[in-house]
């Protein structure tokens, strides 16, 4: 687990240069796909559109944030076509602070370091 002073922070380095871009066409085409986000006791939980490629895209995306932020938790939530893939991003106290203020802009940094 990474941390400044106590406070959490993503390993950006565990990227390539190669997997950086990937990281990034990932995020931005689950932005748009993203239908809402709900608040948790230990985090958040991020809707999108229950079709497979979406679920695709959620499961690959958690396979590479998990190596930059092992520190969080990360379940999939998924059922049938027509139900919405739910991902929890979830932790401690110190984890759901870094959700909250800090998840889009260690995101952007892993993003524009390609």
């Amino acid at each position: 687990m990474s941390t400044i002073r106590g406070a959490l922070h993503c390993c950006h380095g565990v990227f390539t240069k190669e997997q950086r871009v990937v990281y990034k066409n990932i995020w931005e085409e689950l932005k748009t796909r993203r239908l809402d986000i709900t608040e948790l006791e230990t985090g958040y939980q991020y809707h999108f559109p229950g079709d497979s490629e979406t679920l695709r895209l959620v499961n690959e995306w958690v396979s590479m944030e998990r190596k930059c932020c092992p520190f969080l938790t990360f379940t999939v939530i998924a059922n049938n076509e027509d139900e919405p893939v739910l991902l929890q991003l979830t932790g401690n106290e110190e984890a759901k602070a870094f959700l909250r203020t800090d998840i889009e802009s260690n995101i952007g940094m892993i993003i524009n370091q390609s």
